[in-house]
């Protein structure tokens, strides 16, 4: 049974299908030597909202430099948990980014907590590839999945969001049609230092087989076809 990862970020053991996600330009040139190394890698570069206001002046003409040798976008998107965020900025950034996407017809990996409704309103107003837009970590309801499908948005989960007492996000996971189902791990940071990436990863799928009362093989199979067809179809 073969798994995939729909979202990561460098870290040692990466020994099956995985979109590895930069954060910043400081990380986006190793993570495309890693990628040019490996070839499960699908790499992404993208300035993450929790490094709008750090960025560096220069962070478009880097990210220009550095998009033909990337396969994906990410990971970018808005967040309004985090302290000191500033949502006019990330939101400049997202925009930026989101188009760049859709210009180039790459998967995008777009992060969001407590920005929702500033979330819907872009991918309502602007361009976003016709591939569709990849929600990692999904945190939103249940309710909020047929819109966001309707936008194109696929949607990934990992095994830490799926604990049993998590009743929005089994629920949400229960809510996404079938063709729109992702896994991921975004490791390391979500790992447990007794657990590999790979368990981690697997916990996840056999989380999710269960909640949506599915074998995993079969889910596994689904995830394939869905990842293939997002992050790697033309």
């Amino acid at each position: 049974m073969k798994l995939y990862d729909a979202h990561s970020h460098p870290h040692a053991a990466l020994s099956h299908p995985v979109v590895l996600n930069g954060t910043c330009p400081a990380d986006w040139p190793q993570l495309l030597k890693l990628a040019h190394q490996e070839p499960q890698i699908i790499p992404a570069i993208g300035l993450h909202p929790w490094q709008v206001n750090e960025a560096p002046s220069d962070w478009q003409a880097s990210f220009l430099k550095h998009i033909t040798a990337a396969r994906a976008i990410g990971e970018i998107g808005l967040d309004q948990w985090v302290d000191g965020y500033d949502i006019q900025r990330q939101q400049y950034a997202f925009i930026w980014q989101l188009r760049q996407a859709a210009t180039h017809n790459l998967p995008v990996s777009i992060h969001c907590l407590k920005a929702l409704d500033p979330l819907l309103g872009i991918l309502k107003a602007q361009p976003c590839p016709s591939r569709g837009i990849h929600l990692h970590a999904y945190s939103g309801s249940a309710e909020q999945v047929a819109q966001l499908a309707q936008l194109g948005a696929y949607f990934s989960f990992h095994a830490a969001q799926l604990s049993n007492n998590a009743k929005k996000a089994s629920a949400a996971v229960r809510a996404v049609p079938a063709d729109r189902l992702l896994i991921e791990t975004d490791a390391p940071d979500t790992l447990k230092t007794s657990t590999s990436p790979t368990e981690f990863l697997l916990n996840g799928y056999q989380r999710i087989a269960k909640l949506r009362e599915v074998a995993v093989e079969a889910l596994a199979q689904q995830v394939a076809d869905n990842f293939t067809r997002y992050f790697i179809d033309d």
